[in-house]
């Protein structure tokens, strides 16, 4: 039964028809809202402190059964933007292959590529800054701090796949590194630029005999330990660093997620194709396991292209912790952790895109289930090799604090 047209006005409020250039006909029961008081834009501004939360007074449905669709619907996608309406909208946002994800500068300030004021602002905030471009002989790749002295990235930014004892050389790590055009040397290397003290990378990377084909590989990881600074700090102690998980820490299958295996996953790099490297770059979107040739692998969608290489796949990112309050916990495998690292996907921004992790895990090459402090599987042998092995100042890199 159609319901009766209603107009009036309330405190000098209007309230109007809406209707809708250009877009067919609008429901004649909606309405538009218009203040048609003059003062009221003088009022003084309310107490903040005294507002309460405003709920929702409806009963919950009941939710269980509800199944995900797997249909779009029976309309036309569109968006609208400065330049117009665009309906049936493929762009590189999710690709042909269907992860959606979303890709942004890390950030602040002036937002122009080269607008170089403030703009490494956000960079050089914890967790970010804990995050850089790592360069040496054979280019660049991306890394991340997950010990106080110790980064993690990619096997193939040691040594290509197989080339036995032939490794590139002088790598050099600059945290929260920011290098758009008209960068200051702050920027580019705000907590310095910190070179390497010694890496592990799987022997099964080096031999060529690592699980998988191609590219997908069950280890694509190596860890750095960093040297100190010419006054003697360690990197992490200015910086902070990262925590990091394995054999799917975070992940969840559930019918809500269709039975896969998926974890709200945030990645970072230095993307080649996206301001030319010289920015940090952020992709979030879902992120599911999967297998390769045998190789365990991290899979999301993603446009982070070469040079992103190394980058961290990082769960529950987030910058800070909010209070919480009324009986609100945090819930499940709740702590920021990395659990792979970019190891290879399409180059082309416009094709297919997805990229692919080696995975933090127990795996045929590391099987074992404890390394001590380090955890389990590739990336605590990892780390428990490096650690134990001989630091510059003696010792090993574990008893002179490079691996707290």
């Amino acid at each position: 039964m159609k319901r009766s047209k209603r107009v009036a006005c309330v405190q000098a409020t209007a309230i109007v028809a809406l209707s809708i250039a250009g877009a067919g006909v609008a429901n004649a029961d909606d309405e538009a809202v218009v203040n048609t008081n003059p003062a009221a834009s003088r009022e003084a501004p309310a107490d903040l402190s005294s507002l309460k939360p405003v709920v929702n007074v409806l009963a919950p449905p009941d939710t269980s059964g509800i199944v995900p669709e797997t249909s779009a619907g029976p309309y036309t996608p569109g968006v609208n933007t400065p330049s117009g309406i665009v309906s049936n909208a493929q762009t590189r946002a999710y690709g042909d292959f269907g992860i959606p994800y979303t890709t942004g500068r890390v950030q602040d300030g002036n937002q122009s590529a080269a607008g170089t004021t403030s703009a490494n602002y956000l960079s050089t905030t914890y967790p970010y800054r804990a995050i850089g471009k790592l360069t040496f002989s054979a280019g660049y790749c991306s890394a991340s701090l997950i010990r106080r002295s110790v980064i993690v990235t990619a096997a193939h930014c040691i040594q290509n796949f197989g080339s036995g004892s032939t490794i590139f050389t002088n790598w050099q790590f600059r945290p929260g590194h920011y290098g758009a055009s008209g960068a200051t040397s702050a920027q580019l290397a705000p907590y310095g630029t910190w070179n390497w003290a010694a890496l592990v990378r799987p022997s099964t990377w080096a031999n060529g005999t690592d699980t998988g084909s191609g590219a997908a590989r069950n280890n694509d990881i190596a860890v750095i330990a960093i040297r100190k600074n010419t006054a003697n700090q360690f990197i992490g102690d200015l910086t902070g660093y990262l925590s990091y998980g394995w054999n799917n820490y975070s992940f969840i299958s559930s019918p809500k997620t269709g039975n896969l295996q998926t974890a709200a996953v945030t990645t970072f790099g230095y993307p080649t194709l996206l301001d030319g490297g010289a920015i940090m770059q952020r992709t979030d979107g879902p992120t599911y396991t999967t297998t390769v040739s045998g190789a365990s692998q991290l899979w999301q969608g993603s446009n982070l292209t070469s040079g992103a290489s190394g980058g961290p796949w990082i769960v529950n990112f987030r910058p800070r912790d909010a209070a919480l309050s009324g009986g609100a916990v945090v819930g499940n495998s709740s702590n920021l952790a990395i659990v792979g690292v970019t190891s290879w996907g399409s180059s082309d921004p416009n094709a297919n895109k997805d990229n692919y992790a080696s995975q933090f895990r127990q795996n045929t090459q590391y099987p074992n289930a404890t390394y001590g402090i380090y955890g389990s599987g590739n990336i605590a042998s990892l780390l428990n090799t490096l650690c134990a092995s001989a630091a510059p100042e003696g010792g090993t890199f574990a008893s002179q604090g490079y691996c707290n």
